[in-house]
């Protein structure tokens, strides 16, 4: 049998701006750092006086240090695009953070697909709402309304999953042709 691959990549709407956000975000997060641990390196040379002299430089050090740890955690949320990639039977779906880092999301085999259709419809909500269902969210856009979204419903282990895709038909379509099942929801 030939060998079938297949990827695509689901970029944000608004790449650039979320690049700059990006920048913004890191360049935040340095200063914050910076200015943390220069507060430790003067609070550390500063001779006491009195009592309480400590608790506003402790304070101010302590916010820095809060704002670069926010800073950190919330860089991961901008800049990010999503591969889809199918090989022969093989559907592995991948976030990429800042073009960078590569962070598996799922892998699954086009035979343990349970339903393929329409985001948001009936289908999908009857899915969604049954029991021990876990939804895995991978479109780039998530509140872009003009891009089509999927699902896929796929049993990994054991465990039902509900995975949102901003992909193209065609990607669907060779889901749909290695599945051996009909899986399609009937409004599509």
């Amino acid at each position: 049998m030939k060998e079938i691959l297949y990827e695509e990549t689901a970029f944000p709407y608004d790449y650039k701006r979320q690049k700059v956000f990006y920048i913004i975000d890191k360049v935040l997060m340095v200063l914050s750092f910076i200015v943390f641990g220069i507060g430790v390196f003067m609070f550390t040379i500063t001779p006491m006086e009195g009592d309480f002299w400590w608790l506003f430089p402790t304070m101010i050090m302590v916010s820095f240090f809060l704002s670069g740890l926010f800073f950190f955690f919330i860089k991961k949320k901008f800049y990010n695009c999503y591969d889809y990639i199918f090989v022969t039977g093989d559907v592995r779906i991948i976030q990429v953070i800042n073009t960078k880092k590569r962070k598996k999301m799922i892998i699954f085999d086009c035979k343990d697909v349970y339903g393929v259709g329409r985001y948001e419809s009936e289908t999908y909500e009857k899915f969604r709402n049954a029991p021990g269902v876990k939804t895995i969210f991978a479109p780039s856009n998530k509140f872009v309304a003009d891009k089509p979204k999927y699902y896929i419903g796929a049993t990994v282990d054991g465990v039902k999953y509900l995975i949102i895709l901003e992909c193209s038909e065609k990607f669907l379509s060779y889901i749909l042709h290695f599945s051996g099942k009909q899986v399609l929801e009937k409004e599509f």
